[in-house]
């Protein structure tokens, strides 16, 4: 899981839970600016709209070349 820099600067970093039964869940916290742990996960921090941008540039790839080798066959 990544760290996530969401606007105005609020990291969104992996946390885990353990429940009373002994469940453990998977999930998120955000850490403020102001926060102690802050300067520890900010290098790790990608800015969200680069997340979805990336995401979408690589489908668009997949997308093309599909269409490629059919109008190639």
């Amino acid at each position: 899981m990544s760290v996530i820099m969401l606007p105005g600067g609020v990291l969104r970093v992996p946390a885990a839970t353990t429940l009373p039964d002994g469940t453990k869940v998977d999930g998120t916290r955000e850490i403020r600016p102001d926060d102690p742990e802050y300067p520890h996960w900010l290098p790790y921090a990608q800015r969200e709209a680069e997340l979805w941008h990336g995401d979408e540039a690589e489908q668009d790839q997949r997308i093309l070349a599909r269409w490629r080798r059919r109008e190639s066959a």
